[in-house]
């Protein structure tokens, strides 16, 4: 059995990943690379002017979505975008995972899985094959190529082994994002916060 310092050692770096293209134009809820602080949450002006005068709290919190779904959404507000789900896991007391296929022609579906805390989402992924209506993570989709992840989120932190074989698991740190490739094109996405508000 691997060790957690055996499976971090197994991770690398940006190394031999190619360069990114043209800097991004911000939007407003995605994650963009930047010239001076490599990786950042774009947020709508009035919401910048209110965080950088202290009026409200700094935080990437509003590029913590993927598709429809964002973390610190509560149940209800996620099941009227998704609709029922198809798998419900309980983690602990205050803790469950639910899935929620996305209807579409293609065999294997893509997929969600919402994990809340008391009702509030505090980690979602997207996983699967491309989604026929768009559903993605800062401007990115399933299916898209490893240089359209990197023309927009720059190199990740690390690259490590994925579950499966031939997923590789890219992370921004210190962001909680994270992306599975493989073969050189997007499987999924995840996105997490611990206090999911």
């Amino acid at each position: 059995m691997a060790t957690a310092s055996s499976a971090s050692a197994a991770c690398m770096g940006p190394e031999g990943l190619p360069e990114p293209g043209a800097m991004p134009q911000p939007v407003a809820g995605r994650f963009v690379r930047t010239a001076d602080r490599n990786l950042a949450c774009a947020v709508a002006n009035d919401v910048g002017q209110s965080m950088a005068h202290g009026t409200k709290p700094t935080s990437f919190l509003p590029c913590l979505r993927i598709g429809a779904v964002a973390i610190s959404q509560g149940l209800r507000q996620v099941e009227e975008a998704l609709g029922p789900p198809d798998a419900i896991t309980a983690i602990d007391w205050r803790t469950e995972a639910r899935g929620y296929f996305i209807a579409q022609r293609s065999i294997p579906h893509p997929y969600y899985v919402v994990t809340y805390q008391d009702d509030v989402a505090v980690a979602m992924q997207l996983m699967g094959p491309p989604t026929e209506m768009p559903a993605g993570f800062s401007g990115l989709a399933l299916g898209d190529t490893i240089q359209a992840v990197i023309d927009q989120l720059g190199k990740p932190s690390r690259r490590c082994p994925g579950k499966g074989k031939g997923i590789e698991t890219w992370v921004w740190s210190p962001f909680p994002i994270a992306i599975d490739v493989m073969d050189g094109h997007v499987l999924g996405f995840k996105v997490t916060w611990i206090t999911g508000r």
